[in-house]
């Protein structure tokens, strides 16, 4: 594969995680100047909730959005999105990886 074909470059010492509970919990995101994020939930059972804003950010299992047990998703972030928030209804440790591309 040719280096211009790749999907998705991380950031180098960019990703952070939560564990995410039963409560909300948030993390500053280390955005490194991109705006693309790949989310991993890794449980194997539990759906984890995340949501996106300022300090003030939480989660909610009722307005989150879902990633489902050991699924990745990629995202672009608003500009002013500088924070991360998971909840789950058991427990799973979210990360949460700068980078470019999808």
């Amino acid at each position: 594969m040719m280096s211009g074909d790749n999907l998705f470059t991380p950031k180098p010492a960019g990703t952070v995680n939560i564990v995410a509970t039963g409560s909300s919990a948030r993390i500053l995101l280390n955005r490194l100047a991109c705006r693309q994020l790949r989310i991993k939930n890794i449980s194997a059972a539990d759906v984890a909730f995340v949501n996106f804003g300022d300090v003030t950010v939480t989660a909610a299992t009722t307005t989150g959005m879902p990633i489902g047990a050991g699924e990745t998703v990629g995202i672009t972030l608003a500009e002013d999105w500088t924070y991360a928030a998971a909840v789950t209804g058991g427990t799973s440790t979210v990360y949460f990886t700068p980078g470019n591309g999808l």
